[in-house]
């Protein structure tokens, strides 16, 4: 009598969900890059401004505030690549302490929570974005910079941090383990 072949699911399953994970991850990686060239922005412009107004005796009024939009998008930008990695800070503690089952039981709720916070949030910055763009807001500076620009852009990286969440639940449903921080490439 030959063995049948064994269909049941395994404990990790590494191509189980891929077509949903890895344009997520893409999306984080671009967001990523995104967020690099947004902390070379900062770099540049209070560099300029330093420059500016030691050898000009002038400031340049929009650096500051340019700095600080550029600021406010590279740390939703990179959030999501930092979550992808393992890097953001988490309490493992726990998680090593109780059985195994009850440790994913944990992490999977601990994801579901993330996801609804950062979706939760997403909405909000994404409303706010709309809302810019609806009245017409501008800065109070000189530059008067429309605002749904950089709100867009902390906006999009709410939206990819969120995605990221999906991907990390998607992860811990093929069996995979996401406190030991450990880079997934």
């Amino acid at each position: 009598m030959a063995n049948a072949p064994d269909h049941s699911p395994s404990p990790s399953q590494p191509g189980r969900f891929e077509a949903l994970i890895a344009p997520i991850d893409a999306l984080t990686r671009a967001g990523n890059l995104i967020a690099g060239l947004a902390l070379l922005a900062i770099l540049v412009m209070i560099t300029a401004e330093i420059l500016s107004r030691n050898l000009l005796g002038r400031s340049m009024a929009f650096s500051w505030d340019y700095s600080a939009y550029a600021m406010g998008a590279a740390f939703m930008l990179g959030s999501a690549d930092a979550l992808r990695r393992g890097a953001h800070v988490r309490v493992t503690a726990v998680l090593e302490s109780v059985p195994r089952p009850l440790s994913r039981l944990l992490e999977f709720g601990a994801c579901l929570v993330g996801l609804a916070a950062c979706a939760a949030l997403a909405w909000a910055l994404t409303e706010m974005a709309y809302l810019s763009f609806q009245r017409g807001s501008t800065s109070a500076t000189v530059m008067r910079t429309p605002l749904v620009w950089p709100q867009s852009l902390v906006a999009l990286g709410a939206i990819i941090l969120t995605l990221q969440c999906l991907a990390q639940l998607l992860r811990l449903g093929r069996g995979e383990r996401l406190a030991e921080g450990a880079a997934i490439e």
